[in-house]
């Protein structure tokens, strides 16, 4: 890979750190649902950042990795969504 693509590189890899260490501080903190929503959607924005990762790096492990923990934050989306709405109506 040239040096810009590698500098592109570490941005993807910085992007799905803080993404994923942001989404984990949201869902662990348990606030309230619309929080927790977030957290897991940020969740699913970092798996998807480090599947692309995944893809560029030929880490097929990376990638089955992700694809699995993109379906249990989608799974969690799901789960939490009525709450959230629950909430905003309240």
């Amino acid at each position: 890979m040239t040096d810009g693509g590698m500098e592109e590189l570490t941005i993807l890899r910085t992007f799905a750190a803080v993404t994923t260490v942001v989404a984990a501080a949201l869902v662990a903190a348990n606030w309230n649902a619309r929080i927790t929503v977030a957290g897991f959607v940020i969740f699913i924005v970092a798996s998807i950042a480090w599947m692309a990762d995944g893809w560029l790096e030929n880490k097929p492990s990376l990638i089955i990795q992700n694809v699995i923990l993109l379906l249990i934050n989608v799974l969690g989306v799901w789960r939490w969504f009525p709450k959230a709405e629950k909430e905003i109506k309240s």
